[in-house]
């Protein structure tokens, strides 16, 4: 991988991380989260900085996918997979949805439901607080609550949560309603969110 380093400008060439399978290198999983398996370091001014590329996460236990596919990458990849095999295959542009999508998943839960709940948050907090993204953070084990990220535009970050029971409302209408393909990667994302939401209040 060729990376301009954004503070000298200066090209380097860099080993990418291309194929995580986590079963094989389960201590990546912890690099994942943080990001330190995409930073790296300019030969030429020292300075450390986040390289986004094609990468995909592989969860052989979990049953799950996840492509990190840059928005500025020409073609998106294409699997006609074996729906049979139980896989939850997803594809993200960023790093943030790429670790969040990951923690999602790790955790068993239905990203649908959780993107749909993102998006329920982001509508209730933008009327007071200028949001410019809602991240899923936690699921509270003791109370059932699930926890979000509202990053607003100056950085500032502020947490927020929904019960356990509205996340389990969505999925069930997910699964009684809406169909996702389990052939090809999906862009499990909040504008998918939007446009199941419209389509749940059409069926109802």
């Amino acid at each position: 991988m060729t990376l301009t380093c954004p503070h000298c400008q200066q090209e380097s060439e860099h080993e990418a991380l291309s194929h995580i399978n986590i079963d094989r290198n389960p201590e990546l999983r912890s690099k994942v989260q943080d990001l330190s398996c995409f930073r790296v370091k300019c030969p030429n001014c020292g300075e450390t900085v986040l390289a986004v590329y094609p990468c995909l996460y592989h969860d052989m236990v979990g049953q799950f996918m996840v492509w990190l596919w840059p928005e500025e990458e020409q073609s998106a990849p294409h699997a006609d997979f074996d729906p049979l095999a139980g896989y939850t295959l997803r594809i993200v542009d960023s790093l943030n949805a790429f670790r969040e999508k990951i923690n999602i998943l790790d955790l068993g839960l239905d990203d649908r439901a959780v993107e749909m709940m993102k998006l329920l948050l982001f509508m209730r907090l933008k009327h007071d607080l200028d949001v410019v993204e809602v991240l899923f953070h936690e699921l509270d084990n003791r109370t059932g609550d699930f926890r979000f990220v509202a990053v607003l535009s100056d950085g500032v970050e502020q947490y927020a949560a929904m019960p356990g029971s509205i996340y389990q409302q969505l999925r069930t209408d997910i699964e009684e309603r809406l169909f996702t393909s389990g052939k090809d990667f999906a862009r499990i994302d909040l504008q998918w969110a939007g446009e199941a939401l419209e389509m749940l209040r059409e069926a109802e």
